[in-house]
């Protein structure tokens, strides 16, 4: 089989389509991440010991269990027991709760590295437990965790593929899609794979800029 230009441009406007559902999902899934495991981890630490245990066991399940397991369990399971959602929301929903439980281990590291220091001059300014958490504990854990958050967010980029197992048209759905109409992988799935690569590289990019900004 050779490279067919003309096949090429014809299922360009499928794969850009695939493109606009993994920016959306991608968009959707890392603002459900970054909210909800940011919320993990200051009620991990502010919680009772049994509390904290219970959202452990949480954060374990979703670590430890690969999120094909769950989308598929969600979509497919789900319905069983008369709980049926579309798969576009699944996927998003999905996604943005495994990442969660990765992106608060993040922010829980970077609480740690806050000094006992600062903490002890907030209680001696007699700022209340909320003014503390607001101005001055959540923007130093958001501003020392960005560089493996963003991380992250590039994972959630690229595990946006494996949503094509429920339908959702994202970029490596609609590849496999136009290689299953049509007989001829090779073009849908370099495409794939060179537009992944190609959109990979902002992240890339922005990466570096705030490794170097915080050497």
């Amino acid at each position: 089989m050779t490279w067919d230009w003309g096949f090429v441009l014809k299922i360009l406007p499928s794969l850009l389509e695939g493109v606009c559902y993994t920016v959306l999902v991608t968009l959707a899934s890392s603002a459900i991440a970054l909210t909800v495991g940011l919320l993990l981890a200051i009620l991990e630490s502010v919680s009772i010991r049994l509390t904290r245990s219970f959202v452990r066991f949480w954060l374990e399940l979703f670590r430890g269990v690969p999120s094909l397991v769950i989308l598929y369990f969600v979509f497919y399971a789900l319905p069983q027991v008369g709980i049926t959602l579309p798969a576009i929301p699944i996927g998003i929903g999905v996604l943005g709760i495994v990442y969660s439980a990765y992106c608060s281990e993040v922010y829980r590291g970077s609480l740690i590295t806050i000094s006992s220091e600062l903490r002890d001059a907030c209680v001696a300014l007699h700022l209340s437990p909320y003014t503390r958490w607001q101005c001055v504990l959540v923007p130093l854990m958001v501003k020392r965790s960005v560089p493996a958050l963003l991380n992250y967010v590039l994972g959630m980029f690229r595990e946006t593929a494996v949503l094509f197992a429920i339908g959702v048209p994202v970029l490596m759905g609609q590849a496999n899609v136009v290689g299953y109409e049509s007989f001829r992988y090779l073009e849908p799935f370099t495409l794939a794979g060179l537009i992944y690569l190609g959109m990979n590289m902002p992240f890339l990019y922005l990466l570096s800029r705030f490794k170097d900004m915080q050497v």
